[in-house]
């Protein structure tokens, strides 16, 4: 079983894995580690997520969206491609394009993740987030707060020094903190909270 982690973010989104050395990004086939948390619908009825995406939003702007991640745990939806979306869909488009993208590098089969979301998500919102792996083909292992989850990354490779660590995370739709303390190989989140 591969398991990845996965910041689904407001503007941006990308996955990791977790090697010998630490926590690693995982590059797309252009190079890009970063995919543009957008979904639209070609002129020919093909979906695109990622790049593509927001390319097609630029000539046709009805024709897809962004920034759903907002709207996680409401009822809202939106028309485009001849159809009504639900964030949990497009959230789910991207979810899809990064286990791709991860299936690809590892050359192995993905079927669950750890995913991030912004500390202040409340209970539906996370919920939304696990129903949109779902959809994607994905187990959610755990939701860990994003500021959370940078911390970790970070004290994971600084796990042999004592240190009181706060951490920020400054996103396309977010601003989240984490403080954390790394003692004796230990890293213990201590508070967490954003908007």
């Amino acid at each position: 079983m591969t398991i990845v982690g996965i910041d689904l973010g407001t503007t941006n989104s990308l996955v990791a894995s977790l090697g010998e050395d630490g926590p690693r990004t995982i590059a797309n086939e252009f190079a890009e580690h970063l995919v543009p948390s957008v979904v639209a619908v070609a002129e020919d009825g093909t979906l695109l997520v990622g790049r593509a995406a927001k390319d097609r939003l630029v000539v046709a702007p009805g024709d897809g969206r962004a920034c759903f991640k907002r709207d996680m745990g409401t009822d809202l939806s939106y028309r485009f491609g001849g159809r009504q979306w639900s964030p949990i869909e497009c959230s789910a488009a991207v979810l899809r394009e990064l286990k791709r993208i991860a299936e690809l590098a590892l050359k192995a089969p993905v079927t669950s993740a750890v995913i991030s979301v912004p500390a202040y998500f409340h209970d539906s919102q996370r919920h939304a987030t696990i129903a949109a792996a779902r959809v994607a083909g994905l187990a959610v292992e755990r939701i860990i707060n994003e500021p959370t989850a940078a911390a970790l990354a970070f004290g994971h490779s600084h796990r042999d020094r004592e240190a009181r660590l706060l951490v920020f995370d400054l996103g396309g739709g977010t601003f989240d903190v984490t403080v954390l303390e790394v003692f004796e190989d230990v890293i213990e989140v201590k508070a967490s909270g954003g908007e």
